[in-house]
């Protein structure tokens, strides 16, 4: 255990829960990465309107698809985009569960009104976490510092005792810039790899 670190705070999607990107990558440009197409979603004004609760599902739909130069139909993509999470990796609720009786757990998520509720009854994400930050709820999105200076403000942790993992390196950028000790892990088998190289299950 880390004397150092008091809580460990994950992003959702892409580190602990799987997400299909069949339909992100019918969006992006031929030859894009799965990286680069996260990137350009996650920087996206319609993308983070929606996920920091200041648009509705239909303007988000209609933005996202004209953002990104798409010709699918609004409706069909709102009922894709809400199965992109697919459920969290095989392995990934025992790991939280080995963590618990040494650490604080929080998750910092971009979500919104479609994928919350599966996150909250189908994944029962909240009973693995003694913190829980979603974006829309919170006004604010990541990258921008406001939604870590938020989730700052309302847990007892300072930034140096808390580690952060996401998926994306904007977001680690940002967490480092206030203290925040954070690494990029993409998926359950990354996130053991850097929590053994930092120690944090011993």
């Amino acid at each position: 255990m880390s004397k150092k670190f008091k809580l460990l705070l994950f992003d959702l999607g892409g580190v602990l829960i799987e997400v299909d990107t069949t339909e992100l990558k019918a969006l992006g440009k031929p030859g894009q990465s799965v990286v680069e197409l996260w990137e350009t979603w996650l920087t996206c004004n319609a993308v983070q309107r929606y996920e920091s609760g200041k648009i509705g599902d239909r303007e988000f739909a209609t933005d996202v698809l004209a953002a990104f130069g798409s010709t699918i139909e609004p409706q069909i993509f709102l009922t894709s985009f809400t199965r992109w999470p697919i459920g969290f990796y095989k392995g990934a609720v025992e790991f939280l569960e080995s963590l618990r009786p040494r650490y604080k757990l929080a998750y910092l998520s971009n979500s919104n009104a479609l994928h919350y509720p599966r996150f909250e009854h189908e994944f029962r994400a909240p009973q693995y976490f003694d913190y829980c930050f979603a974006s829309f709820k919170m006004g604010a999105v990541k990258p921008h510092r406001e939604i870590f200076e938020k989730a700052l403000a309302m847990q007892p942790f300072k930034p140096e005792e808390i580690f952060f993992v996401d998926d994306n390196r904007l977001n680690i950028e940002t967490a480092r810039s206030l203290g925040i000790q954070a690494e990029v892990a993409r998926g359950l088998d990354e996130v053991q790899q850097v929590f053994a190289q930092e120690k944090l299950l011993e």
